[in-house]
């Protein structure tokens, strides 16, 4: 009797005088020809997912390293998202304290206008006599 054990071919001499329904060398050729086959797919079927595994770990570290880049871009758009948001707080104080420049110099304007346009010369050195 033949039998494959880890690709070694084993023979059983006590099996080769049997007969009647207790095997024969040709039975247990089939026997060993099948248990080949098996062991053949099983170890192409092995090679095909040690590939397959193989392509995914390269797919996971280019996956990595895509995650890792998109990772900076979001970090370096935070800081320049935070860049503008202080800029514009300081565009908005300094056009707050432009309106209220203009607010007081529209105010100044407007004293100019009422004294020295609407008032007679004569009321005007009056008010100057009066305040010294």
């Amino acid at each position: 009797m033949d039998v494959v054990i880890n690709g070694l071919l084993e023979r059983n001499e006590s099996g080769k005088n049997q007969v009647n329904g207790h095997g024969s060398d040709w039975q247990y050729k089939q026997i060993s020809e099948r248990l080949e086959q098996i062991k053949q797919y099983l170890e192409s079927e092995i090679e095909s997912k040690r590939r397959t595994i193989e392509q995914q770990q390269q797919e996971i570290a280019l996956l990595k390293k895509e995650i890792q880049g998109k990772t900076n871009d979001i970090t370096h758009l935070q800081q320049q998202l935070q860049q503008c948001t202080q800029h514009t707080e300081g565009h908005r104080q300094l056009i707050n304290k432009l309106l209220n420049d203009i607010e007081h110099y529209q105010n100044d304007i407007e004293w100019y206008k009422r004294t020295y346009e609407r008032r007679s010369i004569w009321g005007v050195l009056k008010e100057k006599l009066v305040n010294k």
